[in-house]
């Protein structure tokens, strides 16, 4: 079963997108801000991460960015009322693997999650 880590401040986003991807097959893990995603990264070893951007302690960016440098590659979707192409193109340039912009479609979510674990086992190699 694919683990995924839910990283979101926003308790009512989390635990809606938590019951709707365990609704689909997925294991959630949640988390409300980057220091503890980058905890939960460490030990509970998810196969895939949804983070917002916006949040106390260490922000989305900061979790994507010490993630990428010090970590083996894990896909990261971002899911973030920041919606300006300034912001979509530092995710990116982070290396997210997929921006999506809140309010969120829950669908295009599931799709991002299919998409991103479809190519987990060609990155594993």
């Amino acid at each position: 079963m694919t683990r995924i880590l839910i990283i979101d401040d926003e308790v009512e986003a989390t635990k809606m997108l938590s019951d709707f991807l365990s609704s689909r097959g997925y294991e959630t893990i949640t988390a409300t801000d980057g220091d503890e995603g980058i905890r939960k990264l460490d030990k509970e070893k998810p196969d895939l991460v949804i983070c917002d951007i916006k949040m106390p302690k260490k922000d989305g960016f900061q979790f994507l960015q010490e993630t990428r440098a010090s970590r083996h590659w894990i896909p990261v979707i971002i899911v973030s009322a920041l919606n300006e192409p300034v912001d979509i193109l530092k995710g990116y340039n982070l290396e997210a693997d997929y921006y999506i912009t809140k309010p969120i479609n829950l669908e295009e979510v599931l799709k991002a999650v299919q998409i991103m674990t479809s190519l987990i086992p060609l990155r594993k190699k």
